[in-house]
């Protein structure tokens, strides 16, 4: 039986998160369930089922997403997801977790600025930020700008395989 992570406070949610990302037990059911109830009780509208859905929507026709797209997936306008997209804890930050965890190819590699639709690039620090929150979920990473490369080839080959409809995720 799991744990009623309802009872539990944001702090006790967040610190659970952390000793399992130490241990390197990134993919243990309670990390999965203790990031979906973080973003269920943070994300403000995003949801890893929606996002999720939308990214594997973009990478089955081989293309890139913006965060605006994203947010708009979730019926968000860019200006009130952006605070809730980077950074440690933040939306990205629990789809790179979820992806991890359910050991699916890191669909957050495909989501890059607006201007960088046409290349998948992403600048210095969205680079900076994805390669964090990996390091932190135990995935060694020595050079960025191919490990983000191969993780965007990876999507693009995982999502060629899915079903044609995806609208949501399981969680």
């Amino acid at each position: 039986q799991m744990t009623s992570l309802e009872t539990k406070s944001d702090a006790d949610i967040d610190q659970w998160i952390t000793n399992h990302e130490r241990a390197g037990k990134t993919r243990a059911p309670l990390f999965q369930e203790l990031i979906v109830e973080r973003n269920r009780r943070h994300g403000k509208g995003l949801d890893i089922g929606t996002s999720i859905a939308a990214m594997t929507r973009s990478a089955r026709e081989n293309r890139y997403i913006s965060y605006g797209d994203l947010a708009a997936s979730n019926g968000m306008t860019w200006s009130k997801a952006r605070p809730l997209m980077s950074g440690k804890h933040s939306h990205m930050d629990d789809l790179l977790a979820y992806c991890h965890s359910h050991e699916m190819p890191l669909l957050t590699s495909i989501v890059v600025g607006r201007d960088h639709l046409d290349s998948g690039e992403m600048d210095e620090d969205t680079i900076d930020g994805f390669v964090a929150g990996i390091r932190r979920l135990g995935v060694s990473v020595s050079e960025p700008v191919e490990f983000l490369k191969q993780c965007q080839s990876e999507c693009f080959e995982w999502a060629a395989k899915q079903p044609d409809v995806i609208d949501t995720v399981e969680e």
